[in-house]
């Protein structure tokens, strides 16, 4: 009887701890879900500003700043992958769009809204390929 509920207790312990293993591993680690969720609030304030009609290039590039250092930790963050090659060169797209649109200098909405659908267009290729 004791060996009974020993082996019950067992296989309900391990159960319970293969559940939270896998939500750990599901839920992935700070550093990618913290670069993500910046990245997605730097984009969110260039948008906000476009909307407002607010944009010279001094109000957009402290946000393209910070998207540009960004993109430095995205490898860092999320290697390895299944294809680390095309992993990279994505990221390498986004930081050429990123670069494009800091050296562009956007002095109104018109030229900071084709810059900010192009770093888009880079985030969601990605997106399509690496998200679950």
């Amino acid at each position: 009887m004791r060996s009974l509920i020993a082996l019950l207790v067992g296989v309900f312990m391990g159960g319970m701890l293969t559940v939270v293993a896998l939500n750990s591993l599901r839920k992935g680690t700070a550093y990618p879900n913290g670069l993500m969720a910046v990245m997605t609030a730097q984009m969110g304030q260039l948008d906000e500003q476009v909307k407002a009609k607010s944009c010279n290039a001094e109000a957009l590039a402290p946000n393209l700043a910070t998207l540009a250092a960004l993109g430095n930790d995205i490898e860092p963050a999320f290697l390895p992958t299944g294809d680390d090659a095309r992993f990279s060169s994505l990221a390498g797209d986004y930081r050429a769009a990123v670069g494009l649109a800091i050296a562009a200098a956007p002095a109104n909405c018109d030229t900071a809204s084709t810059a900010l659908n192009a770093i888009s267009v880079t985030c969601k290729a990605c997106h399509q390929e690496f998200k679950n």
